[in-house]
């Protein structure tokens, strides 16, 4: 297995991805499409609903390199078990927003859209030594947020982030909010129903054919070459994201 050079991006199919283990039938789909998954466990400092969301308690970096939560203990070893050089946040997370966000950004190629307020000292002091340009939005769940489809396109529902985005020159497909679960909240994200699992396929946790925008959401993809993968037949669901981190080859 190769480590993903460009976080989110995966050049080849993915072999490793990190995900909530409170969802067997979305990592049963992933397994039967040969991915092995790590199942992120419950974290006592986030609140019911996303405790066990990966991309709340981790933030690959790129290569080896990857961010956890201060004090998650099992999540670092299981993430050296595969030859990842995990360090933790500077932050402790806590139960209420905005302090729960500190690893929630979005990073797309060169860029990362966060809070800047509420971003990690560990992943900001990353992004000046690798020259990485952090584009600022309002929105702290930024990488909930976002559908990461290529390294200049994205798709939000969230308007800070998609005037941040145009800003950078990026392309934004901005679509409605709602029509994706959360149980615990009145609903969920589309960026943290999916993740892609192979160069150009980006598979949803549940159907994305029943989403209001989808006819929006395929022309968008189709335009970037990436096909849209659902991974079961139940509603869209906020699983805090399919992170791929190492692939085949």
């Amino acid at each position: 297995m190769r480590f993903i050079h460009s976080p989110n991006l995966p050049e080849a199919d993915v072999a490793l991805a990190a995900m909530s283990g409170t969802y067997p039938k979305i990592i049963d789909a992933l397994r039967k499409r040969n991915i092995t998954v790590l199942p992120v466990r419950p974290c006592k400092n986030l609140s019911l609903p996303v405790c066990t969301h990966a991309d709340m308690l981790c933030h690959p970096l790129g290569d080896t390199a990857i961010v956890v939560a201060k004090g998650e203990e099992y999540l670092k070893t299981a993430l050296e078990h595969y030859g990842f050089y995990p360090v933790y946040s500077h932050s402790n997370l806590e139960k209420n927003y905005p302090k729960d966000v500190a690893l929630n950004a979005a990073r797309i190629g060169a860029k990362l859209i966060a809070n800047s307020k509420t971003l990690d000292a560990v992943i900001v002091d990353y992004c000046g030594k690798k020259q990485i340009a952090i584009l600022s939005a309002k929105q702290g769940y930024a990488k909930c947020s976002s559908v990461i489809v290529s390294e200049n396109a994205i798709i939000t529902e969230d308007a800070s982030i998609a005037a941040s985005a145009a800003h950078a020159n990026m392309e934004v497909l901005k679509i409605r909010p709602g029509f994706v679960a959360l149980p615990g909240y009145e609903y969920g994200f589309l960026g943290g129903a999916c993740g892609m699992i192979g160069k150009n396929r980006l598979a949803f946790a549940g159907t994305i054919e029943a989403h209001p925008d989808y006819l929006k959401i395929k022309a968008f993809c189709n335009h970037k070459n990436v096909q849209l993968i659902s991974l079961t037949k139940d509603p869209l669901t906020d699983v805090g994201g399919i992170l791929p981190l190492k692939t085949f080859g």
